[in-house]
């Protein structure tokens, strides 16, 4: 293994352009090479500090991957290469029609358990909640694109409240599969 830059940035450790529109097969072939390259039988005979260096640039690869296989992570982590940090991210204003809209969708959760076919409600809901996140990862692309970076925050701001909607979405969803 060649020495580990720790300085590099998530994205050139994995030789992608720094962007939020990424060819994600090319991130897993370099995942699984960098992996390979960092399996601690190729360090078995090494020295300690080898092993050591070893362990921690293979959690610095996963961390890498994490955050760039997601789409929220990774544009939270553009922002954070153009220096802002995540206090600013989360502080940005967010247009009210969009909160009555985040109520509104929690409160169609909490009373999925009264439905009598909430399986249907709750698939037609999750397809919206998706469609909702994939039009802020647009509205994101654009506003980075054009180095808007209060509009980016704020695309990221409403994707962080429908990741976590979605994510009570599919709780429901597993707690009404095994009722």
């Amino acid at each position: 293994m060649s020495s580990p830059d720790f300085s590099q940035n998530y994205f050139q450790l994995f030789e992608l352009p720094v962007q939020f529109a990424i060819d994600t097969q090319l991130l897993g072939n370099r995942y699984r090479q960098l992996q390979r390259e960092l399996h601690p039988d190729r360090y078995a005979s090494a020295a300690e500090h080898e092993k050591r260096v070893a362990v921690q640039y293979s959690a610095f690869v996963n961390e890498a991957y994490s955050a760039l296989r997601s789409p929220l992570k990774r544009a939270l982590y553009l922002l954070e290469l153009k220096g802002m940090s995540q206090q600013e991210i989360s502080g940005q204003q967010v247009d009210g029609g969009f909160l009555i809209e985040q109520m509104e969708l929690r409160e169609k959760l909490e009373s999925m358990h009264d439905l009598v076919d909430p399986d249907t409600v709750l698939d037609h809901l999750v397809a919206e909640i998706s469609s909702d996140i994939k039009i802020h990862q647009a509205e994101f692309e654009a506003a980075y694109n054009q180095s808007d970076l209060t509009a980016a925050a704020s695309a990221c701001v409403k994707m962080q409240y429908l990741e976590k909607i979605l994510q009570e979405a599919e709780q429901i969803e597993s707690e009404l599969m095994d009722s």
